[in-house]
């Protein structure tokens, strides 16, 4: 099985536009890192995986601390790079790039503002690194994004991904994919760390 887990909370996000750039765990973010570390010590994890962004290196260490293996960083399981608008509030995007920003409205999926990605590029990157960690070894936990793991339900249901916030991973949920390098599928989604378990498990 591969675990997608999104971070836990952060800080310093509120009405910005928020991708690549930084941001620390919160106080409740760091207790939430705690208490899924002590959830999922027994699920046999044999490797650990994190996006390079320091609120989902930071998620992982207290598990990692706990089993005694050292993640591993993959560039791939970052959230989408947003370019010239990572980290501007979203009313200055609106007012320093109308233009693009309506387009974006137009076509959500395939919208790349300036410098940066779309989430058909994310969706790409995201199916790629999935089919090498369904390589193994497994079970293996990736510690991702909602951006990230949108992606992942779309393709993976066929759901359209212009709409993919129609998915909502909350903090520390965890998304459950099983199968093959080439045919992956959604075991569990929206799963709390202490009911991951019997779904590994069963």
């Amino acid at each position: 099985m591969i675990v997608l887990m999104r971070h836990a909370e952060s800080e310093g996000g509120t009405g910005r536009c928020i991708g690549r750039t930084c941001l620390p765990l919160s106080a409740e973010g760091r207790e939430r890192a705690e208490e899924a570390a002590r959830r999922m010590v027994g699920a046999g994890f044999v490797r650990l995986c994190s996006s390079p962004a320091s609120r989902a290196v930071d998620t992982l260490a207290p598990l990692a601390v706990r089993l005694g293996l050292e993640p591993e960083v993959l560039p791939d399981l970052d959230e989408i790079d947003m370019g010239e608008w990572d980290g501007l509030p979203f009313a200055e995007v609106r007012w320093r790039f109308p233009d693009a920003y309506a387009s974006r409205g137009r076509d959500f999926a395939e919208f790349r503002p300036p410098s940066g990605e779309s989430f058909a590029d994310v969706a790409d990157r995201a199916m790629s690194v999935l089919r090498r960690l369904a390589a193994g070894p497994r079970p293996v936990l990736a510690v991702t994004h909602a951006g990230f793991i949108r992606c992942v339900l779309c393709r993976l249901t066929g759901h359209p991904l212009g709409d993919l916030f129609h998915f909502t991973p909350g903090f520390t949920t965890c998304t459950v994919i099983g199968g093959e390098p080439g045919n992956l599928e959604v075991v569990g989604a929206g799963l709390a760390p202490s009911l991951l378990l019997p779904v590994l498990l069963s």
